[in-house]
């Protein structure tokens, strides 16, 4: 029959219904159902002779992290997978016996030394308390000094850099929100935790989120429909309440936070860690987007690299310029985290685009946003984020690098009046061409090319706006 593994650590009725499977007596049953914890039942188990091997235990879970070396895991995949392992390590054993139990895991798991043992030991050697982490990475090393090959993310998992750490409270201050935020490369995350002080100041929910930009644009409505305020912690700030609430009982109400705290207590608590003396300042970056004019045939773009923590308002700035356009009208940015505008306004359901930064509502590469000038003739600008880019030293931001064609004259009456224009100003013998050249402050038509780009003259208008971000 089969066996249950002390080693798994496996709840209570776990145990129960992989004896069941197995077709167990009675006896063997009521050994698991009189017992307090699972502890005791494996000891009870294995003195009736119900045990795996150890060697068992560990090839059984060692099967799991094969999955680790497949192609295309990321980093953050990793410690993801590694933190709901820590969660089942800990089941059924007790604090106080937990190091005892990751030390002969880690002896064990060096034994087999293949790969999948490596890719073990280096998940917990990122996410292990210290001494644990300590063990499982001089384990790690004398595998890779016997010849066994590194998983692809071994040089990342467990070091992302330390992005922004931000929060607010309710008003009577009985729970708080917290989000720290990392990234590999380009990619964010955040850790976000709910601490609730009316129920002893311990953890009561925390999960892990892809998008930090949504978490932030979240926070910020939900502090001002609150009437508190938003708050940007420094790393150590945000460490120092975080350490706070760890040292409480985690007090999850319900199950799915129980299981959202349990699940992500290793990788909250690595994080934690990280934050210590981190000065959490993010090397300066552009966005370079390119922003074509809907509808417009041929098209007609421009391609610009603006600073990534340029304002919607300064951004809406730059395209101006860029256009030539001569902010008449009206305009809104439609984001993934809402519209923005000139100012914020209920009725139309625009907030104020100076509040806004462009890093926080296109955080990556591919990302897209629409712009509309002058909601009569309705210019769309649709934006695209091409890349994410180290500023360069000396260079000064906002800055054009190419582009396609004359951007039309205001108010001719958006994309189908800017082409009826230009028929009209192609053909002497229109019954309009001398009031459309009027019109254009124009002598002749020679003076009127719809296919002409001024690289320097779109540059020069957008100098007065431009700053270095880096000095040479």
């Amino acid at each position: 029959m089969s066996r249950v593994s002390s080693t798994d650590l496996p709840t209570l009725s776990e145990i129960r219904a992989a004896l069941v499977e197995a077709g167990a007596d009675r006896e063997l049953l009521r050994l698991v159902d009189s017992s307090r914890d699972a502890e005791e039942a494996v000891d009870r188990l294995s003195e009736a002779g119900v045990v795996f091997s150890a060697e068992e235990s560990v090839e059984e879970m060692l099967d799991d992290f094969a999955q680790l070396l497949e192609p295309g895991i990321t980093p953050l995949g990793v410690e993801l997978f590694g933190s709901e392992f820590f969660a089942a390590l800990a089941n059924g054993v007790a604090e106080d016996d937990f190091p005892a139990a990751l030390a002969s895991l880690i002896e064990g798991v060096e034994v087999v030394g293949d790969e999948r043992a490596l890719a073990m030991l280096r998940v917990l050697a990122a996410l292990a308390p210290p001494g644990g982490a300590r063990a499982a990475a001089e384990a790690a090393d004398r595998l890779v000094a016997a010849g066994v090959r590194n998983p692809s993310w071994a040089k990342e998992v467990g070091k992302p850099a330390v992005g922004t750490c931000f929060g607010y409270a309710d008003p009577v201050g009985a729970q708080e929100g917290i989000a720290i935020t990392f990234a590999y490369g380009r990619k964010s995350h955040a850790v976000v935790v709910l601490i609730d002080h009316s129920l002893g100041g311990g953890v009561k929910d925390c999960f892990v989120s892809d998008r930090p930009d949504l978490i932030q644009a979240g926070y910020r409505e939900a502090a001002e429909q609150l009437g508190t305020a938003y708050v940007e912690y420094s790393p150590d700030e945000a460490r120092a309440r975080l350490e706070r609430a760890l040292g409480n009982d985690v007090c999850a109400e319900h199950p799915d936070q129980r299981e959202d705290v349990h699940l992500s207590m290793a990788l909250l608590c690595q994080r934690v860690s990280l934050l210590s003396g981190s000065a959490a300042v993010p090397a300066a970056t552009v966005h370079r987007l390119k922003i074509t004019l809907g509808g417009s045939k041929p098209p007609i773009w421009r391609r610009l690299e603006v600073p990534s923590t340029i304002t919607l308002q300064h951004l809406h700035q730059a395209i101006q310029e860029a256009f030539a356009w001569e902010d008449y009208h009206l305009w809104v940015f439609s984001t993934p985290v809402g519209e923005y505008g000139p100012r914020s306004d209920r009725e139309l359901g625009h907030r104020s685009a100076a509040t806004k930064k462009l890093s926080e509502v296109t955080p990556e590469v591919k990302a897209r946003l629409l712009y509309l000038y002058d909601f009569g003739d309705n210019w769309e600008h649709r934006i695209v984020v091409e890349d994410v880019l180290d500023a360069e030293p000396g260079v000064a931001y906002p800055r054009c690098l190419t582009g396609k064609r004359a951007a039309p004259p205001e108010d001719c009456g958006g994309v189908h009046g800017y082409e009826h224009l230009c028929e009209v100003v192609a053909n002497p013998a229109d019954p309009e061409h001398a009031d459309m050249l009027q019109w254009l402050g124009l002598d002749s038509a020679e003076g009127f090319d719809p296919a002409a780009f001024d690289l320097a003259a779109v540059d020069e208008r957008l100098a007065k706006r431009a700053k270095v971000l880096v000095k040479a």
